[in-house]
């Protein structure tokens, strides 16, 4: 999706972000930024992101959770909590724009070297974005918090089940991936208000916070409507639409999302059953609501007998929302996603492409996930360490340059 004008580096091209994080939520943010072009150096302890270890599967000996959130990275490991290592972290700031981190509250303060106490002093124009579980302040402030963590206490798995069954835990990480999403967003703009006032700010994000905006509408149902109104588990189905739920079909499932009337008539005749439409019992979306127990019966009977993609496709060409429901590997291979450049199968690196298509200056695969403290001598060298300086931090473990990060030192 280029022209004759594109432009080579990406948006972000000439951003520099040091990224201290680890799992996920960190991670994401700092890789989509560098999908856009940012140069970023992934700072990891001299044992290594325990996230390298977390599989099977591994290629080859790094996992595939790793590899999937690190990509378009610099690597180096670097002792913090060596005195030469911070000396050496404070070094590699002088060149940075973005710092971001994802430890609990108050661990860089106990080195030395917080936000508040060191960095926004020395570095008065450095943009520091911190990711915990619940945020810098609160009650919660200090403790740990994880993507379950944060979909429990902000509020998804009490949303999501059968209305009549337990909460379940949603298989896609939204808590971690929305933390990563909103710091991406806040870095971006505190680097544009950096243009305006010449000073950088320190950004905050906690997982439970990140994942609050998922309740929508729901939360909106209690504050406004009250009691009555009080938000449940309703399984596959809409609280507010119908029909909007996943049917059975003849090879797997499709979803619906109707919200408006000429949509259930224009979903009732490519059915084979405009009756339905006509149907006192489903003419608008409160008789359906009302009655939707009738209406999934009488939906369901006609899905069995269709395949889902050619039914999808039938729906889409009339208006009517609808969607198969993919597996994994049936969304690698399906025509839109390959048409729209979504997936990366290359020797070296597999993944998922990017989501945002920029006409002049493209996201590009740069590198795939680093190997372990594989940039160590280059990014110091470029933070002004003499090669003798880095030899003597390599030797004596405050830094490493490669190798295996569970070996003995």
């Amino acid at each position: 999706m280029t022209n004759d004008a594109t432009t080579a580096g990406g948006p972000l091209a000439g951003v520099r972000m040091l990224d201290l994080s680890t799992n996920l939520a960190g991670p994401y943010c700092s890789q989509t930024l560098g999908d856009l072009g940012a140069d970023i150096v992934k700072l990891e302890a001299t044992t290594g992101d325990p996230t390298r270890r977390m599989g099977p599967p591994f290629k080859p000996t790094v996992s595939s959770h790793f590899m999937g959130v690190n990509r378009n990275k610099r690597g180096i490991a670097i002792d913090l909590s060596d005195p030469r290592g911070r000396e050496v972290l404070l070094a590699v700031l002088e060149g940075v724009d973005v710092f971001l981190t994802a430890l609990k509250p108050g661990s860089l303060e106990k080195l030395g070297i917080g936000y508040d106490d060191c960095l926004k002093a020395r570095f008065p124009r450095l943009v520091y974005c911190a990711i915990s579980g619940f945020g810098a302040t609160g009650p919660y402030s200090s403790f740990p918090g994880y993507d379950p963590v944060g979909q429990a206490m902000g509020g998804v798995f009490g949303l999501t089940g059968e209305p009549d069954g337990p909460p379940v835990r949603g298989a896609a990480p939204v808590a971690d991936m929305s933390a990563g999403l909103h710091a991406a967003i806040g870095i971006l703009a505190a680097l544009r208000e950096r243009d305006r006032s010449g000073r950088g700010q320190a950004i905050d994000i906690g997982l439970m916070d990140a994942t609050l905006p998922y309740l929508h509408p729901f939360h909106l149902y209690w504050m406004i409507g009250g009691a009555a109104y009080r938000p449940k588990r309703t399984g596959n189905r809409h609280p507010s639409a119908a029909p909007y739920e996943i049917y059975p079909t003849r090879d797997g499932h499709i979803v619906f999302c109707v919200v408006q009337e000429h949509q259930f008539r224009r979903l009732c005749e490519t059915l084979g059953r405009p009756e339905l439409a006509d149907d006192p019992r489903f003419r608008t979306n409160a008789d359906r609501l009302a009655n939707v127990e009738a209406l999934t019966e009488a939906l369901t009977a006609l899905t069995r007998a269709q395949d889902s993609e050619p039914l999808t496709e039938k729906l889409l060409s009339v208006g009517v929302a609808a969607g198969a429901v993919l597996e994994v590997p049936d969304i690698l291979e399906h025509p839109q996603t390959r048409a729209r450049e979504m997936v990366i199968d290359r020797d070296d690196y597999k993944g998922f492409g990017f989501p945002l298509k920029f006409d002049r200056t493209p996201c590009d695969l740069q590198r795939g996930a680093p190997a372990f403290a594989e940039h160590t001598r280059e990014v110091l060298a470029e933070a002004g360490l003499a090669g003798d300086a880095i030899d003597k931090l390599v030797a004596d473990g405050v830094a490493r340059d490669g190798g295996d990060p569970d070996a003995p030192r």
